[in-house]
């Protein structure tokens, strides 16, 4: 008799863990999607010009309207202030 209800107690937990496993992973779930729909409409309305203006971020290496060439800037010193 002791036997049976130990039984029937696992196999209880076990039907509660697998049932919570899967209403857990559905809600990760869900939340995982509503997190990737805000990202795109952030960035959808991030990359949305602003009064009609048009934004290029976007400058082919093989433009032929460069007059020369910039290779580096000027290199100024500086010194590390500990506080």
């Amino acid at each position: 008799m002791i036997l049976k209800i130990i039984i029937f107690f696992i196999a209880l937990g076990w039907v509660f863990s697998s049932l919570f496993k899967f209403f857990l992973n559905s809600k990760l779930k869900k939340f995982a999607d509503q997190v990737k729909e805000a990202q795109r409409e952030e960035t959808k309305k991030r990359n949305q010009p602003k009064d009609g203006n048009v934004n290029v971020d976007f400058v082919p290496k093989d433009s032929k309207k460069r007059s020369g060439t910039i290779t580096g800037g000027d290199y100024i010193d500086y010194e590390e202030i500990k506080d």
